[in-house]
């Protein structure tokens, strides 16, 4: 998440978790003076995905979820209606949702397990009915958790010694949604190989959550 403030200083970027510990350092390394590398358009929010904050909706035209965990993980990999629902209203029509999930044998105590492509595209007409239409889905590779920056990600081993995926998701009209959930369960679109970032102004927003 400071990556992404760091290289986009014109952007609000948000933070999100349920956890304030879990982003303590983060918000004390963007506390800093700018000229002490200090990012001013850092924020932060303590909330959960099933609980976002009103002032949120409809702000974000990109959200991230890096290698969630406990009811973050089921909700992704269930079509949790709470979980799509809080997601999907941060969303400006036409925003992406990012997501990168790993989930093995060790992952049944939260309710869910091993997953491979064919379980997660089964997940298009529950994503559908929250106007997001699921149109991407293929093994994260190594190099795409290290763009991830994700603490995490690189803890786990996803994308080397533990498998993990890479959702790609749209918003559309619920309306859209429906009528997208038969193409994208069918036929995904395959390419090859926890914050909300802001535009000052514009209103755009990217929102992130982190496993770590």
């Amino acid at each position: 998440m400071l990556a992404a403030a760091a290289a986009e200083p014109k952007r609000l970027v948000l933070g999100v978790d349920a956890s304030a510990a879990a982003m303590a350092e983060a918000s004390r390394r963007a506390a800093r003076r700018p000229d002490r590398g200090g990012l001013p358009n850092a924020r932060f929010v303590v909330a959960a995905a099933e609980a976002l904050p009103a002032g949120l909706e409809g702000l974000a035209d990109q959200v991230t979820v890096h290698f969630p965990w406990g009811s973050l993980l089921r909700g992704l990999l269930t079509a949790d209606p709470l979980v799509l629902g809080g997601l999907a209203r941060v969303m400006r029509p036409g925003s992406t949702l990012s997501v990168l999930v790993s989930s093995t044998d060790r992952d049944r105590a939260t309710g869910v397990g091993p997953v491979g492509k064919t379980d997660l595209a089964a997940l298009a007409p529950g994503y559908a009915a929250h106007g997001l239409a699921l149109t991407g889905v293929r093994p994260a590779t190594a190099a795409d958790v290290a763009a991830s920056r994700s603490t995490w990600g690189r803890r786990l081993g996803a994308g080397a010694r533990r498998p993990a995926w890479l959702l790609e998701v749209r918003s559309v009209p619920v309306s859209a949604g429906l009528g997208e959930a038969g193409q994208a369960g069918s036929g995904l679109v395959e390419p090859g190989g926890g914050g909300v970032h802001a535009l000052p102004g514009v209103g755009g927003g990217e929102a992130v959550t982190d496993g770590a």
